[in-house]
């Protein structure tokens, strides 16, 4: 009997040091501001008001708060992943799994309705702006495209490509899958690596004829960025390798003026702050919340690229997502103009307002399966 009373006593002793332990860390270690394998920003000590005490919203924000600064976070969310992934054997955490040591997520089946959308506004925008121009577009595979047939989460690329080739009207597809393979995406990111991508830069160049004006990779510079923690390290929460985040250098990319829509006009029409280096590379962004930010400064509603010494007066208007910004500088010098068109942040009625549209440019629609189906998010 007194052993059983010691050994409850000890147990209520070591529970109450862990729960007094971690509230003393509250006050100990200083809250953080993001996070950076999240990706997002933590919330912070909501202020207390009578009215927000009375309304329930403090205590929602101050449940956020303690769930976002809980002492040792990063490692408690790890442990939990390390568990089900190999103790319970689940075959994934929030549908995200390790094959070979790249991670892979999975996606959502398609989505016609989606795609529908998707490409009737890719076909009001070229009616509407480039009724004469040579208007091209191409997919760009989820890396899951690449795993064996057995391991490959349902999604129907096939289908995918069908319904866009019946329904985009006088505009020419580039396959670019078979010049594509799983190596040439990071194993913790969803994007593609812009060292790798030159037989797709080559192909897109021949068939919108400035094949023989792209720069070969071998006069380019390679220069690395590490670590490079991509968007699924953190939803993953288990210790992967981090990948090398390399991008390519020339005259061309080292010269070219960079500009967007005027700050003041983003802030007024748009609401949005104006976060667009004047360089290709923004380099101080690799050390931000996305390291693939650097690349022409990640999300922006219009990025304009200008070359001076390109080898032709052409121009390129590439409607495009995130996996554009690492893609589009690769064009500069056959092109003397490069814009970049992101019709998640700029509606396209307004393109023709604050958009210089020349109707003799090469037109391009890049857009990544991800994208397309969850074309609803551009307007």
């Amino acid at each position: 009997m007194i052993m059983k009373n010691l050994k409850n006593n000890l147990i209520i002793i070591l529970f109450s040091a862990v729960v007094l332990s971690i509230c003393l860390m509250f006050f100990v270690v200083p809250d953080k501001d993001v996070s950076a394998t999240e990706r997002r920003p933590l919330a912070e000590m909501p202020e207390l008001t009578g009215q927000a005490m009375f309304s329930g919203e403090y205590f929602g924000k101050l449940e956020s708060y303690l769930l976002d600064q809980f002492p040792m976070r990063e490692s408690y969310r790890t442990i939990n992943a390390w568990v089900r992934t190999r103790l319970m054997r689940q075959s994934d955490v929030n549908g995200l799994w390790i094959e070979n040591g790249s991670i892979f997520k999975q996606n959502d089946p398609l989505k016609q309705d989606q795609i529908a959308y998707g490409t009737a506004l890719m076909n009001k925008v070229k009616d509407t702006y480039f009724k004469n121009s040579n208007v091209y577009y191409s997919v760009i595979p989820d890396k899951n495209y690449f795993l064996d047939f057995a391991y490959r989460p349902e999604f129907n690329y096939d289908g995918l490509t069908e319904i866009l080739k019946t329904d985009l009207k006088d505009m020419k597809y580039i396959d670019i899958f078979d010049v594509l393979s799983i190596n040439d995406y990071y194993n913790t990111d969803t994007h593609w690596s812009q060292d790798k991508i030159f037989p797709v830069v080559s192909k897109l160049a021949n068939e919108m004829g400035v094949g023989e004006l792209v720069t070969p990779k071998e006069e380019y510079e390679v220069h690395s960025k590490a670590p490079f923690y991509g968007v699924y390290y953190g939803q993953m929460s288990l210790n992967v390798k981090p990948d090398i985040l390399n991008y390519v250098t020339n005259d061309y990319t080292q010269n070219a003026k960079v500009y967007g829509i005027d700050p003041e006009i983003l802030k007024s029409h748009f609401g949005v702050e104006d976060t667009l280096s004047n360089k290709v590379y923004a380099e101080e962004k690799f050390y931000g919340i996305d390291g693939y930010d650097m690349y022409l400064s990640g999300a922006q509603p219009v990025v304009v690229m200008e070359c001076d010494n390109a080898k032709t007066d052409k121009e390129l208007i590439l409607f495009r997502d995130s996996f554009g910004s690492s893609i589009a500088p690769l064009f500069l010098g056959a092109y003397e103009k490069v814009t970049l068109i992101d019709l998640r942040y700029i509606p396209s009625s307004m393109l023709g307002e604050y958009v210089d549209l020349s109707p003799e440019a090469d037109v391009l629609f890049l857009y990544s399966t991800n994208m397309l189906n969850s074309s609803m998010l551009m307007r």
